[in-house]
């Protein structure tokens, strides 16, 4: 109960205040907002919420890596025309999961990635407690905050705040953000137990 009051005053206290200028959000396109048609529906069958899901989740990743440091570059077209490019600025780059039970970053964090940039994944994000857990982790592996990229197909405006509030420097990218979480501390509008529709473990009726 008291954790449930801390949250319903943090959440008040962040009604009316700016999207902070680290979260970057994924353009609302026609297709963007056609995918979230399809995973929101709780009439979408499995099969369909996973396909849906998938190329969702490889747009949303696809726009956060062009966060990531890149650097000039030329080639030799087969015209024999140079090209100025780009190109990644570095090759160590991971991506870490927030797992449903909690265990986040076991392997990771037995490898040597202070020196590494960091896609930190999780499906949604509530009110940000599991995804600050996450970065502290991270933190104490001596990664820079800086280099910390996460990345959510959903999140609520009370997450985002407490994140940025907590890690300014992190930088915060999803495809769409919902208003508010209820008691059970889901996402609203959002899509119900992502991890139970993905993988059919939602509890029969």
């Amino acid at each position: 109960m008291r954790g449930f009051k801390l949250r319903e005053t943090l959440a008040q206290s962040y009604i009316g205040q700016p999207m902070p200028d680290s979260l970057h959000l994924l353009p609302t396109t026609p297709q963007v907002k056609g995918l979230h048609t399809f995973i929101r529906s709780h009439a979408t069958p499995r099969d369909e919420f996973i396909f849906y899901s998938k190329r969702l989740i490889r747009l949303v990743i696809e726009y956060a890596l062009g966060f990531l440091p890149f650097k000039d570059v030329s080639v030799e077209t087969p015209q024999g025309v140079t090209y100025f490019g780009k190109r990644l600025g570095s090759e160590k780059l991971c991506g870490v999961s927030i797992l449903r039970a909690g265990e986040t970053m076991e392997q990771a964090v037995c490898d040597d990635i202070k020196d590494y940039h960091v896609i930190l994944m999780d499906a949604t994000v509530a009110t940000g407690a599991a995804a600050m857990m996450a970065i502290r982790v991270l933190l104490d592996h001596d990664v820079p905050e800086e280099n910390i990229l996460l990345v959510s197909l959903l999140m609520a405006e009370i997450g985002v705040h407490s994140i940025a509030y907590a890690f300014p420097k992190v930088r915060i990218v999803t495809s769409a953000l919902d208003p508010e979480i209820n008691e059970k501390f889901y996402v609203i509008p959002g899509i119900g137990n992502f991890g139970d529709r993905y993988f059919g473990t939602e509890p029969s009726i």
